[in-house]
C-alpha cells in the first residue's frame, strides 16, 4: 500500500504544480526583472586599400534607358537598387545619348528597354565590337518588335531560329542564376508574361526558360561572343519589384566572378503579439480544440510556433500593441493591465526573441489621407498626438516588461506617412529598425516601401518581404530573388490566420502549421547559409554589410580580397562558374545552398585582408 501512496502523491503534487502554473501565467505575475539588451559596441572600421584603389577595383556599368518608357523606368527603379547593393558603379543614360559615351569605358553594358529597332538602331555594330573587344553586353529586356536590329544582334546572342510572341506562365530554373534556383519550377497566373518562341545554340549556356503551358522558350542564356560576352532576357517581367534578385543574378552571370557584402539572417515578425486579441471568442477554436481562444494561442499556437523556431532555427520579433481601440485623441487614451499580453511578452523574452512596437492601437500613424478610406481607420490630428500614443506604448511596455527597450517598429497594416516616422522617432528614444515592405505594387495611399539600407538619419529600413502562414508559390519566388541579392529572408506572420477566412482559407491549425514550417524548411534548403536572428541583430548585420567595401582579384586558382570599413566578422555572396574552397583562417567558404549550390558561395570573412583557393569546375 505504501507504494501505491507514493505514487499518488506524485500525481497530486504534478497536477497541483501545473495548476500553479497556469494559475501564474494568467495572473501575468510572470513579470522579468530586465528586457532585452542588445551590445553596441563595435571595432573601429579597418581599412586596407586607398579610396582611389577601391575605385579603381570597381566594376563599372552604363545602362541604357528609355525615359519615354514607363515600364523602362520603373526597370531603372529596381535596378539603381540591383548595381547599388552588388556594389557596381552604374551610370543611367538615356539611350538617345549614348553617342556621348564610350562602351569600352564599362565592364558591362546594359539595354534596358525594349524598343530596340528605334534605340539601338545602327548603334548594334558598336555594341558587337564592344563585346568582341572583351566587353559585357547585357540585353535585360525582350525586343517589343523583331525587326533589322533584332536579325542583326540575334545571331550573335546565339539564337539560331525564333519565331512569334508566347503568352507564358511560369520558369524554370535549369542552373543556380540566383542562390539555390537549380530545378526550381514555377507556373501559374502569377507567372504571366510574354517571351520570343525561339532555339538558341547548344553551347549558351541555359539559366532559365519560359514556359508556356507544355512549350518552354529560352529565357535567360549566355553566349561567349569574341573576348566578351552577351547575356540575354527573353521577357519584360524582370522589371517588377521583386524580381531584383533575378535581375541581379543576370549581371553576375554574365560578368562570371563577382563578391559582393550581404546581411546573412533570417527573421520572423509576429503581428499583434502580444495583443488584445486573445480575448475574443471563436466557435470554430472552440469546438475543433474544446478551447477558448486565450486557451489555443497559449496550449497550442504558441507552443507550436517556439517549436518551429527551434526546428528550423529562426529568430522572432513580437510586435506589441497595446488596445484594439480606435481612439486618435490622447486625453481619451485608457488602457487596462492585460496578464495574457504580458505572459506571452515575457515568453517571447524568456527565449531571446524581441518586443518591438506596433502601436498603442492599430491605428496607423498617418494625418488625414495617408490610409484608404476602406480600412475604416481614424487619421491623426497631429504628429504631436501620433507620438503620444507611441510614448503610451512604451510606459505600458515598461510597466508589464521591467527594463524592456523598444528598439524595432513595424507600422499597422504597412501605412507610415513622414509625420508618422518622425513621431516614431521622438517617441521610441531606443529606436534602430523601421520595417514595413519591400514593394508598394498594388498598394495606394502612404505605404511604408523600403531598401534594405541604413537611412541618412541612422535607422535601418529593414523591409518584410513575404507574408503569410500558406506555402505560397510566389512568395517562394519572391523568397529566393529578394534573398539572392541581399542575402536576407524577412518574414511577416499572423497569429490570427486561422480566425480568418481569406487568410486561414478556413483550414485546421495544424495544416497551417505544416504549410508554415515548410515554408521555412524552403527558405532553409535554398538560402542554407542564412542566420537566425531578431530584427535587431538582422539590422546589426545590414549596417556591417552597408559600410563593407571589398575589392577583389580573381586570378588563375585564387582569389584575394581587401576590405574597407571592416568592423568583424561580415558576410559576402560570391558568384563563379568554378569552385570556391577555403585554404587559410582568413575566411570561411561555404555554398549558399545545400540543395542547389553550383555558382554561389558565402564567404565569412574573418580578417580584412582574405584569400580563398578557387578551382576550374570538372
Amino acid at each position: 500500500m505504501g507504494g501505491y501512496y507514493r505514487k499518488l502523491f506524485v500525481y497530486i503534487f504534478a497536477a497541483l504544480a501545473v495548476a500553479l502554473l497556469l494559475v501564474v501565467v494568467n495572473s501575468g505575475a510572470l513579470v522579468r526583472s530586465n528586457g532585452q539588451e542588445f551590445d553596441f559596441d563595435r571595432t573601429e572600421p579597418v581599412d586596407t586599400v586607398s579610396q582611389a584603389d577601391m575605385e579603381d577595383a570597381e566594376t563599372t556599368a552604363l545602362v541604357l534607358c528609355d525615359p519615354e518608357d514607363a515600364q523602362s523606368v520603373k526597370y531603372q527603379d529596381n535596378l539603381e537598387r540591383v548595381f547599388g547593393w552588388l556594389r557596381i558603379d552604374a551610370l543611367f543614360l538615356p539611350a538617345d545619348r549614348k553617342d556621348t559615351v564610350s562602351y569600352q569605358d564599362y565592364d558591362l553594358v546594359m539595354v534596358a528597354f525594349s524598343d530596340w529597332e528605334g534605340l539601338i538602331g545602327g548603334d548594334s555594330a558598336r555594341l558587337l565590337r564592344y563585346v568582341d573587344g572583351g566587353g559585357h553586353l547585357l540585353l535585360g529586356m525582350m525586343p517589343d518588335e523583331v525587326g533589322g536590329v533584332y536579325q542583326t544582334l540575334s545571331r550573335r546572342m546565339g539564337v539560331t531560329d525564333y519565331g512569334d510572341y508566347l503568352e507564358t506562365d511560369g520558369i524554370r530554373f535549369t542552373d543556380e542564376l540566383t542562390p539555390g534556383a537549380t530545378s526550381q519550377v514555377f507556373q501559374g497566373e502569377d507567372f504571366g508574361d510574354v517571351a520570343l518562341s525561339l532555339q538558341v545554340e547548344s553551347g549558351c549556356d541555359v539559366y532559365a526558360t519560359a514556359l508556356a503551358g507544355e512549350r518552354e522558350t529560352p529565357l535567360v542564356w549566355r553566349k561567349e561572343v569574341g573576348e566578351g560576352a552577351i547575356l540575354s532576357y527573353n521577357g519584360t517581367a524582370i522589371t517588377g519589384d521583386s524580381w531584383t534578385g533575378f535581375a541581379a543574378g543576370c549581371v553576375t552571370a554574365l560578368l562570371g566572378e563577382h563578391l559582393y557584402p550581404v546581411i546573412n539572417t533570417k527573421t520572423v515578425f509576429i503581428d499583434d503579439f502580444p495583443s488584445p486579441q486573445y480575448n475574443t471568442q471563436s466557435d470554430v477554436i472552440e469546438q475543433n480544440y474544446n478551447r477558448t481562444v486565450q486557451e489555443f494561442f497559449r496550449d497550442i499556437w504558441w507552443p507550436d510556433m517556439q517549436n518551429a523556431a527551434r526546428s528550423y532555427d529562426y529568430g522572432y520579433v513580437g510586435l506589441f500593441i497595446a488596445t484594439y481601440d480606435d481612439v486618435v485623441d490622447p486625453e481619451d487614451f485608457l488602457y487596462q493591465k492585460d496578464t495574457v499580453e504580458q505572459y506571452f511578452g515575457n515568453s517571447l523574452l524568456d527565449n531571446d526573441f524581441e518586443i518591438g512596437a506596433h502601436g498603442y492601437n492599430h491605428q496607423s500613424l498617418a494625418l488625414e489621407g495617408g490610409v484608404p478610406d476602406d480600412l475604416g481607420y481614424n487619421s491623426w490630428a497631429s504628429e504631436k498626438d501620433m507620438t503620444a500614443s507611441l510614448v503610451e506604448l512604451r510606459s505600458i511596455a515598461s510597466e508589464l516588461f521591467p527594463g524592456v527597450k523598444l528598439y524595432t517598429y513595424v507600422p499597422p497594416s504597412n501605412y507610415l506617412d513622414a509625420d508618422g516616422r518622425d513621431a516614431v522617432k521622438e517617441a521610441l528614444p531606443d529606436l534602430q529598425v523601421i520595417s514595413g515592405v519591400y514593394t508598394g505594387e498594388g498598394e495606394e495611399g502612404s505605404v511604408y516601401v523600403q531598401d534594405f539600407e541604413v537611412a541618412s538619419d541612422g535607422i535601418v529600413e529593414f523591409p518584410r518581404i513575404t507574408s503569410g502562414t500558406l506555402d505560397d508559390p510566389y512568395d517562394r519566388f519572391v523568397a529566393l530573388n529578394v534573398g539572392g541579392l541581399y542575402g536576407v529572408y524577412s518574414h511577416f506572420i499572423h497569429p490570427d490566420d486561422i480566425l480568418d477566412e481569406e487568410r486561414g482559407r478556413g483550414l485546421s491549425w495544424e495544416e497551417l502549421y505544416r504549410q508554415y514550417t515548410t515554408r521555412l524548411q524552403y527558405v532553409n534548403d535554398c538560402l542554407s547559409s542564412l542566420k537566425s536572428a531578431t530584427a535587431m541583430e538582422a539590422a546589426e548585420s545590414l549596417r556591417v554589410a552597408e559600410q563593407l567595401e571589398v575589392a577583389i582579384e580573381v586570378g588563375q586558382d585564387r582569389v584575394e580580397g581587401r576590405c574597407n570599413g571592416f568592423t568583424g566578422q561580415a558576410y559576402c555572396y560570391f558568384r563563379t562558374d568554378g569552385v570556391a574552397r577555403a585554404d587559410n583562417d582568413s575566411c570561411m567558404v561555404t555554398p549558399v545552398s545545400d540543395v542547389a549550390g553550383e555558382h554561389w558561395y558565402l564567404v565569412e570573412v574573418l580578417e580584412p585582408t582574405f584569400s580563398f583557393a578557387l578551382e576550374e569546375r570538372s
